[in-house]
This record gives C-alpha cells, sequence and structure tokens, in this order.
C-alpha cells in the first residue's frame, strides 16, 4: 500500500465509523456488467416463456431504469401447465437477516397498465436454497401497475415470518418473483432498487454480529436450526429478548473479504465485500463481533504474514470502535497439501498466542492428530461439520459469549410466607465468578440486614436453583428482601427487591408456590376471607387447562394443596384460584 493510501485509510479507521448507520439491504441497484446483473438466476418451464441472458441471467437495458444507469428487465408469459421464477441477490450471494427489517420494496415500470391481479408472486431464499410460502403481490399492491410510471410495490415482511415455509429467514439469499396467474399474455416490466428496508432503530437492540465463512453461514447443519449460529441465537434470545444475533457470513469468505470498507488488498487477493464485512457489522453498533474463518486463507494459500495482519487489522478496528470480539481457531480440513495443512496449523496456534485474550477454541476434540475433522464430526466432505460438530462449536461460543452479556442473569426472585416464616427462591441462567448471595432484609425498605448468605456456582452457562428459608420472619409485618451478588474477586451487584406482606388472614391471597422450580411435586397455597366455592386449575402456555386440583366449597383461612406433574413436560404453567368473585394466577416453572 502506498504511503499516501496508508494515510487515507488510517483516518477513514479512526474517523468515519462512528458516523456509520445501518443500511437496507440492497439487492438490485445497477449492474457493472452492461447486458445482465450477474447475481441472478432466471428458470422456465414451457409451455411459460421467460426472456433470459447468458443462459440463466436477468436481462439488463440502459434504456430504462428508475435510478443510477440501468435496469432489470423482466420478461414473461404464464402460460398453463408451465412456471418461471426470476431471482435476485446482492454481489456475493450474501445472506442477510430478513426478521430485522419491515418490507421488501421495489421500483416497477410497465408501457401498459397491468391490473393488480396480473402481477406476479414474490417469496425469498435462503443460503440452503430453501424458499419461502410465495406471496401474491396483488394482496399488498391493488391499484396495479399504471402505463409509463415508475411504481413502489412492496411487501410486508412480516408476511414471510408468519408463511416462511422452509426458509430461515435469517439468512435470505435471494428475492424471486414467479409465475401468478396463467393469463398467456406476453408482459414486460422494468425492475430497478430493489431492497429490504425499514426495521428498528439499531439502538433499539443490542446486536452481536457474527462474520466469517460457510461454518457460520450454516453448512454442513440440517435443518438448519441445528447450525452453531442459529443455536446461538436461539439461546441468547430465550435469555434476553433485547439481544439479536446478525449473521454476516457467506461460504468461501477469506480473512480478505472481511476487512474494512477502504481496505485495497494486494494484488491477487479478494476486495472486501461492504455488506458481509466489519464496517458493515459496526454499523449496528454492537455489543460484540465473532470473528469465525476456519480454513479458506490456508486452502487459498495465503502466508500465514498476510493473514495475521488482517487479523491485527480486525482487532484495531474493533478495539478503535470500543466493541467486544472474539476470534475463533481455525477448524480442521482434510487437506492433503501438506503447505496448506502447515498454513492452518499455524495459524490455529497463532490464534492460540497472539489473541490468547479473546480466542475461541474450535479445534481441540474436533481434529484428529493429522489435522483432519474427526470422523463423528464430519459432514462427508472433509471440509464442514456435522450436526454434532455444530453442536460443539456452539457450546464453546456460549461459553464465551454469555459471561460477558450476563455475569449474573436472575430469571427469577420470589417469596412466599407461612406464618412466621419466609421463603425466598431464585433462578440464575448464568454465572461468572459468582462467590455467593447474601440475602438482605428490611422492615422499611431503605435499610437492609444480612440474614444469611448461599454460596453461589461460580462460573456456569446453566440454569442454577436457590433457595433460603427466613425462620424470623414477624408475621405482622411487611418485609422486603434483595440479594447482594458478590464476585471472587469482591465486586458486587443488587438484585432487585421482592415484597412479602404481612399476614392478613381475612384477606385472599395466591401465594407463590413452592417449591419453584419444581420436579414434580410443589404445594400451593393460598387464604380465603371467608366461606367460599373455589376452583383451582393449571394451564398451559396456550390456556390449555392441564389439571384441575380443586372444585368444592372451602372454609375461611389458609389452604394448602399439592401439585403433581410427573404427566407433563418441562416448561412454564400458570395456576389460578377462582374464589367468589376473586381471581388470582401464578406463573409454575417444572424443570425435569
Amino acid at each position: 500500500m502506498k504511503f499516501f493510501e496508508k494515510i487515507i485509510f488510517s483516518l477513514f479507521l479512526l474517523i468515519s465509523f462512528s458516523t456509520l448507520q445501518a443500511q437496507d439491504y440492497l439487492f438490485f441497484t445497477d449492474s457493472d456488467i452492461p447486458n445482465y446483473y450477474d447475481p441472478s438466476y432466471l428458470q422456465v418451464n414451457a409451455p411459460s416463456e421467460l426472456l433470459m441472458v447468458n443462459g440463466v441471467k436477468f436481462p439488463v437495458v440502459s434504456d430504462t431504469f428508475y435510478s443510477g444507469t440501468n435496469g432489470l428487465k423482466l420478461q414473461y408469459k404464464s402460460m398453463n401447465g408451465g412456471n418461471w421464477v426470476a431471482a435476485v441477490a446482492a454481489p456475493g450471494w450474501p445472506g442477510r437477516d430478513a426478521t430485522l427489517k419491515d418490507s421488501v420494496v421495489f421500483m416497477i415500470y410497465s408501457p401498459v397498465s397491468v391490473p393488480a391481479a396480473n402481477l406476479p408472486m414474490l417469496f425469498v431464499e435462503d443460503l440452503s436454497n430453501q424458499r419461502s410460502t410465495k406471496i401474491p403481490l396483488s394482496k399488498y399492491n391493488p391499484a396495479g401497475v399504471p402505463a409509463g410510471q415508475w411504481v413502489k410495490l412492496w411487501i410486508p415482511l412480516d408476511t414471510l415470518k408468519q408463511n416462511p415455509g422452509g426458509c430461515d429467514l435469517t439468512r435470505v439469499k435471494t428475492i424471486f418473483w414467479s409465475q401468478g396467474i396463467d393469463d398467456a399474455v406476453t408482459r414486460t416490466f422494468f425492475i430497478d432498487d430493489v431492497k429490504m428496508t425499514g426495521g428498528a432503530s439499531i439502538y433499539d437492540y443490542n446486536y452481536i454480529v457474527v462474520i466469517g465463512s460457510s461454518t457460520s453461514a450454516g453448512t454442513g447443519a440440517s435443518p438448519q436450526d441445528s447450525s452453531y449460529v442459529n443455536r446461538l441465537r436461539k439461546h441468547i434470545q430465550s435469555i434476553d429478548t433485547t439481544y439479536k444475533v446478525l449473521n454476516l457470513a457467506v461460504g468461501g469468505f477469506t480473512t480478505y473479504h472481511v476487512m474494512p470498507t477502504g481496505f485495497v488488498p494486494p494484488g491477487g487477493r479478494p476486495a472486501p465485500r461492504p455488506t458481509n464485512n466489519i464496517s458493515y457489522a459496526l454499523e449496528y453498533n454492537p455489543k460484540m463481533i465473532f470473528i469465525n474463518l476456519p480454513s479458506n486463507d490456508a486452502a487459498s494459500g495465503y502466508p500465514i504474514e498476510e493473514q495475521i495482519a488482517n487479523f491485527d487489522t480486525l482487532v484495531a478496528v474493533a478495539t478503535r470502535n470500543n466493541v467486544k470480539f472474539w476470534i475463533t481457531s481455525t477448524q480442521p480440513r482434510n487437506l492433503s497439501n501438506p503447505t496448506q495443512m502447515n498454513l492452518l496449523t499455524s495459524m490455529r496456534d497463532s490464534v492460540f498466542t497472539r489473541y490468547a485474550a479473546y480466542a475461541v477454541d474450535f479445534w481441540n476434540g474436533l481434529a484428529q492428530p493429522n489435522g483432519y475433522i474427526k470422523p463423528e464430526y464430519d459432514f462427508g466432505d472433509g471440509i464442514h461439520l456435522n450436526n454434532a460438530g455444530h453442536r460443539l462449536i456452539y457450546e464453546r461460543a456460549v461459553q464465551v459469549i454469555l459471561p460477558e452479556l450476563v455475569p449474573v442473569e436472575l430469571i427469577s426472585f420470589l417469596a412466599s410466607r407461612s406464618g412466621s416464616e419466609v421463603v425466598l427462591q431464585w433462578l440464575s441462567a448464568t454465572e461468572t465468578n459468582n462467590y455467593g448471595y447474601e440475602v438482605q432484609r428490611s422492615t422499611d425498605k431503605v435499610n437492609f440486614e444480612t440474614i444469611g448468605f448461599i454460596e453461589g456456582a461460580g462460573t456456569t452457562t446453566s440454569i442454577s436453583s436457590y433457595n433460603f428459608t427466613d425462620g424470623d420472619a414477624d408475621p405482622n409485618s411487611t418485609l422486603y428482601y434483595r440479594l447482594k451478588q458478590i464476585d471472587y474477586d469482591g465486586k458486587a451487584s443488587y438484585s432487585g427487591i421482592t415484597e412479602v406482606e404481612a399476614e392478613s388472614p381475612m384477606g385472599f391471597k395466591l401465594f407463590q408456590n413452592y417449591p419453584n422450580p419444581f420436579n414434580p411435586e410443589t404445594v400451593i397455597s393460598f387464604s380465603l376471607p371467608k366461606n367460599l366455592s373455589v376452583k383451582v386449575n393449571v394451564y398451559d402456555m396456550t390456556g390449555k387447562e392441564v389439571a384441575e386440583l380443586f372444585s368444592g366449597d372451602l372454609n375461611q383461612g389458609y389452604h394448602k394443596l399439592n401439585f403433581n406433574a410427573s404427566h407433563l413436560a418441562t416448561g412454564i404453567y400458570s395456576c389460578r384460584v377462582l374464589a367468589g368473585d376473586f381471581s388470582s394466577t401464578i406463573k409454575l416453572l417444572l424443570l425435569k
């Protein structure tokens, strides 16, 4: 790189990322090739007809376009018994997370007016070539297309989210138009500015962005829910729905593909992909970037010095933008070329040494001594991991990511009274460096005293359950409890405050079940202000009744019922007590 280029590039790294905002997903704006759009695919089955260029490509024209320098030409005849499809993708055929956007929109022009009923269908396809349900454009564009005018057509992505078919909408590769009604009329449309747009502000969510190649794109996993990124996404969102995992990985990528926009590669090396690189990742103001580039650099013969230089740049960009990041080691691959295998293992060692503080082990346990993939983890091509392999690296990703997000994540903190005893129960989703919990009590919600200590679980990504009984709780006072969570290094933080009312045997109250979570039995307790007819029922999360615990008359006072859930699956249930005009519901957590 020339001196002047280095100065410009350095200034770009230092100042430009802070001003970026998340972009629309662009599928077509202009074609670099004069007569066809390269990232496209067209197919027709007779007797239907479809105009194609270069075998299967979308025709491009320079005399009819909405913006830029050219547009797409869609010319077809829909016949009974035939079919046609026409698809566009962004350069590089990347997968995009359509769940983060609101709409598919594009500009369209027709020399003659076309009624809505005669418009094509639209659907999307993911990186594994799985397609969504087809949606008629007429459903959301009832005016059709007038003659001689550019108009915007759209489909709300909620429609596709509700009808995904087999498509993984977090990895959408292509937008398809397809045959609608069989009207046997030759129709010509011109299309431009095809994109997915809208969605929440980037500041509405906490993003974890994955950049990488085919492993992160999900190759080898079947179904796609088994891929490590999708497992990670599901796990994180089950803990905190404010987090989104954005997957920018594309099969075949090397370190050069994910370098910052503005980086000038050496001759013979690929340029950065601006919709899938670290610059684009930073546009989402991410909490963390996860970099997974397993083996393509080694297979391409890129020297170890180049790979390290590229990773150093990625580290520098993330560090300057105060973004936490992780770098995975290389992964085993059945490379028969000794030079390539040496590059693979040398880069593995470099990740573990040079980037030790943020290295994630995607090698050990997966690799044979010769660097090949262990058969039990091989997808079958000697390159990619199967479901078991994806499961293993998902577990390792979770181990490093979750503690950064939730050092101790409390799922619940509940209290229930029985006379002079108050039982406290709490659940944590994950813990890091957790020495334990001081249990504190107050009568005024201001001044707290420590009444006990419960040892913590240290570091774990599994759910941990705790309980503590306050055997000296004044039954005539409303009491307040909180937890002081203490790390091994002495750092501490406080939970929220949970309240227990003074005993009031003359009032109606449904107490939290104990124990909770439970397996398989728990106790439901409640108080009645007078003799009443009572019904106690348990429901699943769909509202279906799964158990009737009691139906009949009860006297004034306290009552307890045993609930045995041995016939039910793990999950969250609700228990409702209906007593005369009184009604109350609590949540029950069954963990088997």
